[in-house]
């Protein structure tokens, strides 16, 4: 679905490859790599000893893409604390932190990621 929908269009292609690198994991095939944030983005999904989602459910609920700091400490496409957090951020910015498969809502989601990434480098000089 990523690649039909939001990677079929260039300008989104060329703001990733001039800003980020992409990595893609399958977690059904793959186990998670260790970075802090996975029980907030994987919030409901069963996690095994080998760092693989358990249950078939999980697998493939959601599809995520997530925009983290080059030291893989700090997720920069936050999720909204509730569901109505979430909602308001869909409305007043167009934006849902990981389930985005549009062109405009993955440039908009990799804009804002850019954004904080900025500012976050900027104070920390």
């Amino acid at each position: 679905m990523l690649r039909s929908e939001a990677l079929s269009d260039d300008e989104t292609i060329d703001l990733i490859n001039a800003e980020f690198v992409p990595v893609w994991i399958d977690v059904r095939e793959s186990p998670l790599p260790d970075l802090p944030f996975w029980p907030q983005v994987l919030e409901n999904a069963r996690i095994g000893p080998d760092r693989r989602i358990v249950d078939a459910f999980s697998e493939g609920f959601f599809l995520r893409e997530l925009a983290v700091t080059p030291d893989g400490q700090t997720l920069l496409n936050p999720q909204a604390d509730t569901f109505a957090g979430s909602a308001s951020n869909m409305v007043h910015r167009s934006h849902f932190a990981y389930a985005q498969t549009k062109p405009l809502e993955l440039k908009n989601l990799l804009g804002v990621a850019l954004r904080r990434f900025r500012a976050r480098a900027a104070t920390a000089k």
